[in-house]
């Protein structure tokens, strides 16, 4: 446990089963505490949410977490809601893709998670005041960058009072770096080194087949267990999967871009709880899937890019728990699978 903190946060920091932090806590709480503003490169699953999280409600002050997706922003609200639960301090999200009714009062608590767009939707209107925060998370980085987002944090930052700037990313692009420092100086921390950032603990499998949908079918109902994330690479797909899958008696639910928010949510509340076996996703929930207890991740259609791969299996494997990876690929495949492999092993 880490030293000099609130009897309230260690409280409940040992109700969430925490005994000794990850590295990225051990040297990111500190800095945080100290008022030290950070650039981390950490990997997926490292228990990068409670290394700023702790800070954030040991400090109890206005506090902004900017994350690029509807998903990270509900789970990464539980989690601070969970280090908060003995220290009264309110926690607040906003994102897209819902109604207004309600965002209002999010706006007002003391801790706000949001995505980017919402986040400046809702200042523009004056429902959010930008310059409260004193403390203000970027998490994802990278993946904001790669989503056009730069601009909008550069807004943000802008707008807010950063005495404390933490920017979290499995990977520092230049660009990341550059707005990182610009607005604050920053000491850089690297807890992971090239782009194998997220496969260590996680055992890959690749697996030849015939074809597209029957070998994959066929071999699929053999790897399908308990606790397994299925990706595919577009919408159309997760739902004939699933289909599929549900017809053939497997307990499944489904995560794309096509659902409503609120189906979004529940689905992947369902499937974290246990009451499916299997969930079909996108690649939209590549980053957002937070299952400490995820045992595998196949690959029925093989990623666009080798990056959306690392991502992928990212899901599983994490906190030091070990995890599968499975890939299915033809013959018209491979020229990605080499690809995928010599990043994944560099």
């Amino acid at each position: 446990m880490i030293e000099n903190l609130s009897q309230e946060v260690k409280s409940a920091l040992r109700d969430m089963g925490f005994k000794e932090p990850t590295p990225v806590q051990s040297i990111v709480i500190p800095m945080l505490l100290n008022g030290k503003s950070v650039l981390v490169q950490a990997r997926t699953g490292s228990g990068k949410t409670a290394a700023y999280g702790v800070p954030i409600v040991e400090m109890r002050k206005p506090s902004l977490v900017v994350v690029p997706t509807r998903e990270l922003a509900r789970q990464t609200a539980n989690e601070i809601r969970r280090i908060a639960k003995y220290s009264k301090l309110t926690v607040g999200t906003i994102f897209g893709g819902v109604g207004y009714s309600g965002q209002f009062e999010e706006a007002k608590a003391q801790v706000v998670i949001g995505t980017p767009g919402r986040l400046l939707d809702l200042w523009g209107k004056g429902w959010l005041e930008l310059e409260k925060f004193s403390t203000v998370i970027v998490d994802e980085a990278d993946t904001m960058l790669d989503m056009g987002f730069i601009e909008d944090i550069e807004e943000i930052l802008v707008n807010t009072a950063r005495e404390v700037l933490g920017f979290f990313s499995a990977t520092i692009p230049r660009p990341v770096e550059s707005v990182a420092k610009k607005y604050s100086h920053v000491e850089v921390v690297r807890l992971s080194s090239g782009q194998d950032y997220e496969v260590a603990d996680v055992g890959q499998r690749f697996v030849r087949v015939k074809d597209h949908w029957s070998s994959k079918l066929r071999v699929l109902m053999e790897d399908v267990s308990p606790n397994t994330v299925v990706f595919v690479n577009t919408k159309i797909r997760a739902e004939e999967l699933f289909r599929e899958l549900k017809k053939r008696g497997v307990s499944v639910t489904k995560l794309h871009g096509d659902l409503p928010q609120t189906i979004r949510n529940r689905n992947m509340d369902q499937f974290r709880m246990g009451r499916f076996d299997v969930l079909v996703a996108t690649d939209l929930g590549a980053r957002g899937i937070n299952v400490m207890s995820l045992r595998k991740v196949i690959n029925f259609d093989v990623p666009k890019d080798p990056l959306l791969y690392i991502h992928r299996i990212g899901r599983t494997g994490r906190l030091n728990n070990t995890g599968e990876a499975v890939t299915y690929y033809t013959g018209e495949d491979e020229e990605a699978v080499k690809r995928i492999r010599h990043v994944a092993s560099s």
